[in-house]
């Protein structure tokens, strides 16, 4: 098929749901785009294969193109119905969802080469769960803010594995990427993971009751970065995790109060020393290790900061 037999084509296509004149105006942009492939004849043949799939798809597909033109992402076109082929592969629902969301989330990244990288993650994660690349897609914008494209993969093959297991928690662990990833470092990330699974609790009809994780997940992102030294984020969390193992309450208490409990004492060195020793009590009673957290600047003040401090404790 030539340049021009494509162009006909694609404008009688656009035209039946968008009009003639916003049909001939997207193809001339389209094809004023250049590179390889060719955007008016790979745009031809993506719609003919998504109306294949889908043809609901394909219609909201087509109805989205002027607002992706509007807002910069038509340079991403041959990208994006490819993502919107691979999700209609697995969910016609999910298919529509993307299409009516991803312009305005496209109009968020600053770069065409950074939206061929969101778009290009999507379609390795749709190969492997559909919902979890649409809550990806809708947080990417702030992924990308905080970690470089080829740093993703990772962080969200823990979200990927976490779905498997628990629907709910993965899919917040997803939209929590952007903000827990600036704190903790990908090595401490499961262990988060792990305090925050182990606050779900059955209801009173013992359906699993996800409010404390959530709030686990949207939070203790802040409350870490309160904490200065990243070595000792890293022991809090998997203090908390050993804590939670036990009992949810004191868990929630030692997160919320390990910021200025450890705050209050006089160095990194006390800082480390002390939450060595809480992790000990954790493993025996998750109450005990509260305590002591809390009579921490009591019993530190006690001993007091000559040298011989330390050793004394």
């Amino acid at each position: 098929m030539t340049a021009d037999q494509s162009g006909i084509q694609l404008k009688t296509r656009l035209a039946e749901e968008l009009g003639t004149p916003v049909a001939d105006s997207l193809v001339a942009q389209l094809a004023q785009l250049g590179g390889k492939p060719e955007p008016v004849a790979a745009t031809v043949a993506l719609l003919e294969e998504l109306g294949d799939l889908s043809d609901r798809a394909a219609r909201a597909a087509i109805e989205a193109l002027p607002d992706l033109c509007r807002r910069g992402g038509l340079d991403a076109v041959v990208a994006w119905l490819d993502l919107g082929i691979a999700l209609a592969e697995a969910s016609g629902a999910t298919a529509l969802k993307y299409f009516k969301d991803s312009p305005r989330i496209l109009g968020l990244v600053d770069t065409a080469a950074a939206r061929q990288t969101m778009l290009g993650v999507g379609l390795e994660l749709a190969e492997q769960d559909a919902n979890v690349t649409l809550e990806y897609l809708r947080t990417a914008p702030q992924m990308l803010s905080v970690l470089p494209a080829d740093q993703l993969g990772p962080w969200l093959d823990i979200g990927v594995e976490l779905v498997q297991i628990d629907v709910v928690a993965g899919l917040e662990y997803i939209r929590q990427i952007a903000a827990i990833a600036p704190v903790l470092d990908r090595r401490d990330i499961r262990s988060w993971v792990s305090f925050g699974m182990k606050l779900i609790q059955p209801n009173t009809i013992g359906k699993p009751d996800y409010l404390a994780t959530i709030e686990f997940l949207r939070t203790s992102p802040a409350i870490l970065g309160d904490i200065e030294e990243p070595a000792i984020r890293s022991r809090v969390v998997s203090v908390g995790a050993c804590v939670a193992e036990q009992a949810p309450a004191p868990a929630i208490a030692w997160l919320a109060e390990a910021p200025s409990r450890l705050r209050a004492l006089p160095s990194s060195e006390w800082r480390m020393k002390i939450i060595q020793y809480a992790g000990l009590l954790a493993e025996r009673d998750a109450e005990t290790a509260l305590a002591y957290m809390r009579r921490l600047p009591d019993m530190v003040g006690l001993i007091g900061a000559a040298p011989a401090a330390a050793a004394r404790f």
